[in-house]
């Protein structure tokens, strides 16, 4: 049963206002650009933090390599006097 004095409206006039109008949706909207921003930052971000670590590590190697590191002289093999030969089996054919 229906309400005395209740008027019952289609849902193209309650959403909309009018037929002829075209609906809009500001809130819809905005959330869609804010997240598209948001997901735009958030690759920028993760990008640039990327290239930090992987600058930051390469500085570190760098600098080890530059003042720490001495190479070992018995492992040097320049000095044993010529490329290392190794002598093969004759083929027997």
């Amino acid at each position: 049963m229906k309400a005395a004095g209740r008027q019952v409206t289609s849902t193209a006039e309650k959403l909309n206002g009018d037929m002829k109008r075209r609906p809009s949706y500001p809130g819809e909207l905005r959330a869609k650009h804010a997240n598209m921003s948001t997901k735009i930052w958030v690759k920028v971000a993760m990008a640039i933090a990327y290239f930090f670590c992987v600058s930051v590590a390469a500085f570190i190697l760098v600098i080890y390599y530059v003042f720490f590191w001495t190479p070992d002289p018995s492992s040097n093999s320049t000095s044993t006097g010529g490329p290392n030969r190794t002598v093969c089996a004759p083929s027997l054919g």
